[in-house]
């Protein structure tokens, strides 16, 4: 198992950039074109502005519960919907870049509020942890639609194999599921470790980053 979990390390360095592109492409799409995507994240942010006012009255004992559970909710759709294809998790990315960057656009232009300060105070401190956890079940996401893929590639070309025994392919049958069990139970044993990551970022986005977001941006108005 060893010599397989570092067989696959470069497999995820390469589905981890791809996450990380999509992430940042949507970003500096959304931030620098905010009225050209402003009809088609409209829904998606009326949704997340109306969470976010349901939570304004809430402590942050109950704050931290209900980022927690969003976002664990969010890393394990991502790894465990990947399987189709790895569909899910790259659209998913791509929209949160969108909205992370027409978010930072909406704040800079209605308040006058520089960028870098709706990051530093904002984003940043609960950010790091967070999107590391998320971007992680994302690219686990990936991998596992790229181990159905490939799977599913060797079923039709062992059917077209026809001159190998019975005992051979019954073999072959046995070597080519392993790459898509090695995915699955990749998955389940970093899912506690990016649900351990989220309790981090939660708690500190639901008792310091609003501290931070007063003391750095004074006189940032909520809606």
């Amino acid at each position: 198992m060893k010599k397989a979990t570092l067989a696959y390390r470069p497999e995820m360095r390469i589905y981890v950039a791809w996450v990380i592109v999509l992430l940042v492409v949507g970003f500096l799409v959304g931030w620098l074109n905010p009225a050209d995507i402003k009809n088609q994240i409209a829904p998606m942010m009326k949704e997340l502005v109306q969470s976010v006012d349901s939570g304004g009255s809430l402590s942050w004992v109950q704050e931290f519960w209900r980022i927690f559970l969003h976002n664990a909710a969010t890393a394990t759709e991502l790894s465990i919907f990947g399987l189709v294809f790895g569909i899910f998790p790259a659209y998913s990315m791509w929209i949160n870049g969108l909205i992370s960057g027409y978010a930072v656009s909406l704040v800079v232009s209605e308040q006058g509020v520089p960028a870098w300060k709706t990051i530093v105070f904002g984003l940043l401190p609960h950010g790091v942890i967070e999107l590391a956890a998320i971007l992680w079940a994302a690219a686990l996401g990936i991998a596992n639609g790229m181990a159905v893929i490939r799977a599913i590639a060797r079923v039709f070309r062992r059917r077209l194999e026809t001159a190998d025994g019975p005992a051979e392919s019954a073999t072959n049958a046995q070597s080519q599921s392993h790459p898509l069990w090695f995915a699955l139970l990749r998955t389940a044993r970093s899912l506690p470790f990016i649900w351990g990551m989220l309790v981090i970022a939660a708690l500190i986005e639901s008792a310091i980053t609003p501290h931070l977001l007063h003391w750095g941006i004074p006189n940032l108005k909520h809606h």
